[in-house]
């Protein structure tokens, strides 16, 4: 009886392909890099749930994401109290600041 052969385990990413998926150091970020950094950042500055990202683009200094939380559900009806939040990304993906833009009622919210 012969030994059958295990296929060999997949090669570590090397640092220049991780560095392009990642952004890398001293490299520039995408856009959906960026939604996807300021959606994890702002997860682990709140636990309430993300509604999603109202705006976003690039300055000078990097990324402003601006992205809405659910902070408190309705009891009744779609009058749910949300929040924006804008995160603000250095050119690498790095969070540099955060606020909280306004509280409004989602049946105000702008369209």
């Amino acid at each position: 009886m012969t030994a059958r052969k295990r296929p060999a385990p997949p090669a570590p990413a090397t640092a220049p392909a991780a560095a392009a998926q990642t952004g890398g150091p001293g490299r520039p970020i995408s856009l959906q890099q960026a939604m996807d950094r300021a959606r994890a950042a702002l997860q682990d500055i709140t636990p309430l749930p993300i509604e999603g990202i109202a705006s976003s683009e690039r300055d000078p200094g990097g990324w402003r994401i601006v992205a809405e939380v659910l902070e408190a559900p309705a009891r009744m009806g779609d009058n749910d109290l949300l929040a924006a939040y804008e995160l603000a990304l250095d050119p690498t993906g790095e969070l540099t600041g955060f606020r909280r833009l306004r509280r409004y009622h989602r049946e105000d919210r702008e369209e």
